[in-house]
């Protein structure tokens, strides 16, 4: 075989084993993401697994490869593959429920492990063996095959895109679970045409390997290589929950910046340089200045800003691992490289995952990380001593930036903002000092204004599994309960509003509708709600009234429960019970036909617990309501228009759909605000059909490239855009605004 066909085999070989190790993580995620309430965590905590599985593999290489020659090594390989296959296809095992008071994030780890953690361990360990196996042939390249990592990296972000493009849209969860094995048994039969090429052409024995010089390696060195893998893997998943928290935990989101991720790999251990490093390292400082610059003045924040913090993230990414390509060893080295690579990119994952969550109330993290890697600038150079005078400009450029951001005069900050400008470029190239000053103004004005969770106006904060909980009073004598960035209830401190329902659950909204028709019927009711927030709709009482509010999150729990935070649960007079866990696994252990109305309302920041909202859960709903029962949904949204996909569903269920947008305003009178709200309901008899005509409803609106949703099948990506139930309103308000005018 010529020396071609030893690249041609294996690169594929790679690029296939790769794609197998990146597809099985969202695809796994996304089956387990139902029984975990759909937070973001969710993914961290997965990421987490994977990393430490990628150290388990590349331990496994660097330890066979040292005690074990190819022959030896590769029969224990396929010996490896062959019995992991006996878990496939993958699967969910029965009887697997997550704790309801306890952290879930050992369960999700234990789970994960008993079901992919075989496959994902000898998938992981492929690509530093093949290459050491590579390393062993006649081929003119044998002494360098870093160049098939990017191979392997190049299946890893196929995959990766292919992902919520075409697999995703196109297949069930069973369907995905079985052409996975399917790429499994194709990936045994090309290890096992690799092993053959390397026992027949191999040209260096393992006793030749012994005469072989061996560069030394030193601690340095390896401290070094481990501090460039952790920056970017703790950047990535701190840019991921930036992210994910306002719109949705699924795969769509979860790949963009772990595609990132991968690509800086391709480009950085390319044959040829596609970008150099000096190009690379000035962008990323270009931007931590815009940044900067952009947050002192005030800029918009939210969905807007997320194409520039993926760019903000690559370029620092990409930074450390072409600092980290560069100081790559000799292929005998090679495995040794790898795996210290794996525990500095696991160390990130344990960081975010697990420490960042329990070490810090609010999350710091992403832009501590961020300063991490704005200090990586220029580690490969020897920084010549830095003047006095550098300290003392980034000093002043720090109090610039602290000033600027706390007074309110646009001309003062502009000026300040000038000042900064001058001083970062002055120290542009001077590594230390530039790194430093980043990192200080990070901490004091980080992306997302967390600093806030410490001003005056914060009576409560809190930080777990499931995200950043807030209690703020704000102006005008209101209470507000933040998840995340979202306000997900208000009360008012004036003693004649303080039962009257606001934010989304106002008498006006198209929950007040809802209630008022459920109020209409005689007798005792049983309302079940998914998703507690503050319990404002404990104040829709009436006699014989009472809620079952279902929550997963226990912090949420004791703010609701807390008389000091809330009164509507203490004071509205409405008996209620909080059943904690999973709104859907915990709704299913009920006894059918028990609830005379189920309001669907529960969220994670403007994050959308995706299998809440499928056929199989609006069908359990249906099972759970009496003969005359109602349901609704509060569809709310700022970035996902979720009415399109309730109106396939109510199509699919021959159940006509309805929905509904109300202005927000005040209360009559006084300066109490409560908020523009989309509502979603299902009519099950003409009796609720009536009413919701009679009520300013309309027919659910469809929506080209929207399919019904199910357990195992969702697409994302054709509810993001202009059509949410925002920007509908602020279309409704422009158009007003210019029919007033003419």
């Amino acid at each position: 075989m010529n020396s071609r066909r030893y690249v041609v085999l294996y690169s594929m070989t790679l690029l296939l084993s790769a794609s197998l190790l990146f597809v099985i993580q969202p695809m796994f995620s996304k089956m387990i993401l139902p029984l975990l309430g759909g937070t973001p965590q969710v993914w961290n905590t997965a990421m987490l697994f994977f990393q430490l599985l990628l150290l388990g593999g590349y331990a496994y290489a660097h330890i066979t490869t040292k005690f074990l020659n190819i022959r030896k090594q590769g029969i224990l390989h396929i010996m490896l593959l062959l019995l992991f296959f006996l878990v496939l296809p993958i699967a969910i095992p029965d009887g697997w429920v997550p704790p309801v008071e306890n952290d879930p994030t050992l369960w999700q780890l234990s789970l994960m492990t008993i079901t992919i953690g075989g496959p994902f361990f000898v998938l992981s360990g492929s690509a530093p063996m093949l290459q050491h196996w590579f390393s062993n042939t006649e081929h003119k390249d044998a002494h360098n095959p870093y160049f098939l990592y990017g191979a392997s990296n190049l299946g890893s972000m196929t995959a990766l895109l292919a992902y919520p493009i075409i697999i995703e849209p196109t297949m069930t969860l069973g369907q995905q679970s079985h052409y996975w094995m399917y790429g499994y048994i194709c990936l045994l039969l090309l290890v096992l045409l690799c092993i053959r090429m390397a026992w027949k052409k191999s040209v260096k024995t393992l006793k030749e390997q012994s005469t072989v010089k061996v560069e030394t390696i030193t601690w340095a060195r390896r401290w070094k290589w481990l501090f460039l893998a952790f920056i970017p893997s703790s950047l990535m998943l701190g840019v991921t929950t930036y992210i994910t928290t306002d719109v949705a935990s699924v795969p769509l989101l979860w790949i963009i910046p772990l595609a990132l991720y991968v690509g800086t790999f391709i480009i950085v251990f390319a044959r040829k340089t596609i970008v150099s490093e000096e190009k690379i390292i000035d962008n990323f400082a270009y931007l931590l200045i815009f940044t900067l610059l952009y947050l002192m003045l005030g800029g918009p924040t939210g969905i807007i800003l997320v194409p520039f913090h993926l760019a903000l993230f690559f370029f620092g990414a990409l930074v450390c691992h072409m600092a980290l390509a560069s100081s790559r060893p000799n292929a005998e080295n090679l495995t040794e490289f790898y795996l210290i690579m794996s525990i500095g990119g696991a160390l990130g994952g344990v960081f975010n995952a697990l420490i960042a969550p329990n070490l810090f109330v609010i999350p710091i993290e992403y832009a501590l990380v961020l300063g991490a890697a704005a200090c990586m600038r220029f580690v490969n150079v020897k920084q010549q001593k830095t003047h006095p005078l550098y300290i003392l400009l980034g000093l002043v450029v720090v109090g610039a930036v602290t000033w600027g951001i706390r007074i309110e005069a646009m001309s003062i900050k502009i000026l300040l903002a000038f000042v900064a400008l001058v001083g970062l470029g002055a120290s542009l190239k001077k590594r230390w000092v530039f790194g430093t000053t980043i990192t200080l103004i990070l901490l004091i004005a980080p992306p997302g204004d967390i600093w806030d969770h410490f001003s005056r106006d914060v009576i409560h904060h809190d930080r777990n599994f499931f995200g950043v909980t807030r209690v703020i009073d704000m102006e005008d004598d209101l209470r507000t309960f933040v998840h995340g960035t979202t306000i997900h209830g208000t009360q008012s401190l004036n003693k004649k509003y303080e039962y009257t329902p606001l934010a989304y659950y106002a008498a006006e909204s198209p929950i007040g509708d809802m209630f008022s028709f459920v109020s209409r019927q005689e007798g005792n009711q049983k309302i079940g709600v998914l998703g507690l927030g503050v319990g404002v709709t404990a104040c829709y009482y009436k006699d014989g009234r009472s809620f079952d509010f279902y929550e997963i999150d226990p912090s949420i729990v004791a703010i609701a429960e807390n008389p000091d935070y809330f009164s509507f649960l203490s004071g509205c007079g409405s008996p209620y019970t909080v059943v904690q866990g999973d709104a859907r696994l915990t709704l299913a252990t009920k006894k059918d036909a028990v609830y005379d109305f189920i309001l669907g309302d529960a969220y994670s920041s403007d994050n959308i617990p995706i299998h809440l909202i499928t056929l199989e859960a609006i069908e359990l709903y249906l099972q759970k309501l009496t003969p005359n029962g109602f349901l609704g949904f509060n569809i709310s949204n700022k970035y996902l228009d979720i009415e399109p996909v309730l109106a396939e569903i109510s199509e699919e269920l021959n159940l006509p759909g309805y929905a509904k947008l109300t202005w927000g305003g005040k209360i009559e009178g006084t300066e109490i605000q409560y908020n523009d709200t989309h509502g979603f309901a299902f009519a099950r008899n003409k009796e609720q059909e009536d009413f919701l005509l009679a009520n300013g409803w309309s027919k659910a609106r469809k929506r080209k490239g929207v399919d019904v949703w199910t357990d195992s099948f969702s697409n994302i990506i054709g509810v993001i855009g202009p059509f949410t139930a925002g920007n509908r309103m602020e279309e409704l308000r422009r158009k007003e605004k210019s029919d007033t005018q003419e």
